[in-house]
């Protein structure tokens, strides 16, 4: 069991405002639901076909809400929030480290990685360990996410068909869509919730893998500004995937503004303010016709993998220090039982953590426009 007075740095300002959001029943006077998952999903009673991959989204929130909290931010308000972890009294000790004025938005867990008192390479292949973690559980929210979101297009395609079909009338197609796209705005809202806990728990990294004198990578190019225009009237899909959902539709010739590039295709955004994924052979430049090109360094990377020969020794989650003997011992015998990891594996690994968290950030954003614009009966 993890114990505060290991701890000496405070919870992020930063972590702390985005885990609030999901953590919003426990602070509701008189106790209600509480931290718990009726409380953000809501019960399944059987009218939302969908509600298991809602459940499956908020589920991969978890592991960056409570890791954020006993690993990353590190004894807020002198322990006060590790005590809540070992209590169960996330409430009280969530809203005490918030009250104390906790601060250190970017080196909690560094500061925590010092307090080990490992050498460098047994903090090299603890940071190694931790973003292999943390790279697998972004992969596994984004999997989780596009599951969610392609069910919740999927309720408006079929609420469509049948008004089509003349199976619903007018008034019931409207009503089912408005509650196809409030669940869709609920889910979208955890997935916000879930990024910013991502992008926060990624200043971690970041600072940790400087401080192991790992060179920053280059900021992964997330968006362009080319003009362009479409050969064929073409759909506008959620991802960048033939099969995803669509969310929009687009006419022959009508101007568009790329603003990023993944593999085959292109994120374009309307005059209307829509935007999705079209075929990027599909476009041309407006006036000159010519096919778009896009150098490499404007796209986005896919995400890096992790060296053969020393992915073993990465697979660990990382494990707060603990007072206990036990819990020290093993976490001594477990550095030493795997060869380090090398600074340039960490600094690779943080690469491939950078290009993840960017690349859901960026498909959040685009899930946010679909939402906003979707749920019509018609596309």
């Amino acid at each position: 069991m993890v114990h505060g007075k290991r701890f000496a740095t405070r919870l992020p300002v930063a972590a702390a405002l985005v885990v609030l959001p999901m953590l919003s029943g426990c602070a509701t006077p008189g106790g209600g639901e509480g931290f718990t998952q009726a409380s953000r999903v809501g019960p399944d009673d059987g009218t939302d076909s969908c509600h298991a991959q809602a459940v499956a989204l908020d589920e991969t929130g978890d592991f960056f809400g409570q890791d954020i909290l006993a690993g990353a931010a590190m004894g807020a308000a002198g322990g006060a929030l590790i005590g809540g972890l070992v209590s169960g009294n996330l409430k009280g000790a969530l809203i005490g480290a918030v009250a104390g004025g906790a601060a250190g938005a970017a080196g909690g867990y560094w500061e925590a990685l010092q307090q080990q008192n490992e050498n460098t390479a047994q903090l090299e292949s603890t940071v190694a360990g931790n973003l292999t973690t943390e790279n697998a559980q972004i992969d596994k929210t984004q999997l989780a996410f596009n599951e969610d979101m392609d069910c919740r297009f999927q309720q408006a395609a079929t609420i469509r068909a049948n008004y089509k079909a003349g199976t619903i009338t007018e008034d019931q197609a409207v009503t089912q869509m408005a509650q196809v796209k409030t669940w869709a705005q609920r889910d979208l809202q955890l997935a916000q919730t879930i990024n910013g806990q991502i992008q926060s728990r990624g200043q971690q990294f970041d600072t940790a893998a400087t401080n192991l004198g790992a060179a920053p990578t280059a900021a992964p190019a997330t968006s362009l500004s080319k003009p362009a225009i479409l050969r064929y009237a073409e759909p506008l899909l959620l991802q960048p995937d033939p099969d995803a959902p669509v969310v929009g539709q687009v006419a022959r010739h009508q101007d568009v503004t790329i603003t990023s590039v993944e593999a085959d295709y292109a994120l374009v955004q309307t005059d209307d303010g829509a935007s999705g994924f079209v075929r990027l052979a599909d476009l041309r430049e407006p006036k000159t016709y010519r096919t778009i090109y896009v150098p490499p360094y404007e796209q986005l990377p896919a995400p890096q993998a992790a060296p053969e020969a020393e992915s073993s020794s990465a697979t660990a989650a990382y494990v707060p220090p603990s007072s206990t003997p036990s819990a020290t011992t093993s976490t001594s015998s477990a550095a030493t039982s795997s060869p380090p990891a090398s600074t340039a594996t960490v600094q690779q690994l943080d690469g491939s953590n950078a290009a993840s968290r960017d690349a859901f950030a960026q498909n959040v954003a685009t899930t946010q426009s679909a939402v906003s614009n979707g749920f019509q009966l018609s596309t």
